[in-house]
């Protein structure tokens, strides 16, 4: 975990983002299925307003589309709510979990002045190199993400495109 103290939070986002590509890649689910959630959630390595990410996420995430109705969406369509509603009920508790600790990881500072490392997003990382450890899925490398220094933008990092490090997009 140390090494992680040097990443930013756009990094570790980036980092729970590949490894979660690597968890689908694991389970051999269909890459196209999750074209529509991998682009929403690797916008945040490149957004500004972090506020937008977070609520357009929030309708994304596998307890809004299985729990909730369509009634208060904002940013998602009937025909994504359909196609995510079909795709989450075809996969294990643990990609739920997965989504679930990388949307609160890139949230859980939103309102917040970042302190020490930024200890909620470290637990947060934390916890997801638990759930694939658990499932014995082998960890993605470190290496490539100490170039998203946590010392830039206050904890932050710069911005920067995500989509070119995924392995599926």
């Amino acid at each position: 975990m140390e090494i992680f103290k040097q990443i930013s939070i756009r990094g570790r986002m980036a980092y729970l983002i590949r490894s979660f590509e690597k968890m689908l890649l694991h389970y051999n689910f269909e890459r196209e299925g999750w074209i529509m959630v991998l682009e929403i959630l690797w916008a945040y390595t490149s957004t500004e307003c972090l506020e937008d990410w977070m609520y357009e996420v929030a309708e994304y995430m596998p307890n809004s589309i299985l729990e909730d109705t369509m009634e208060d969406a904002e940013y998602i369509t009937e025909n994504d709510f359909k196609h995510l509603y079909e795709l989450y009920n075809k996969v294990p508790q643990n990609i739920h979990l997965f989504l679930q600790i990388i949307f609160e990881c890139g949230t859980c500072e939103i309102y917040s002045r970042i302190r020490n490392g930024s200890p909620r997003t470290l637990r947060k990382v934390d916890e997801a190199i638990n759930v694939l450890k658990m499932n014995n899925i082998d960890l993605i490398d470190t290496t490539p993400f100490k170039i998203y220094k946590y010392s830039e933008c206050d904890g932050w990092g710069e911005r920067f495109d995500g989509k070119k490090i995924s392995e599926i997009l």
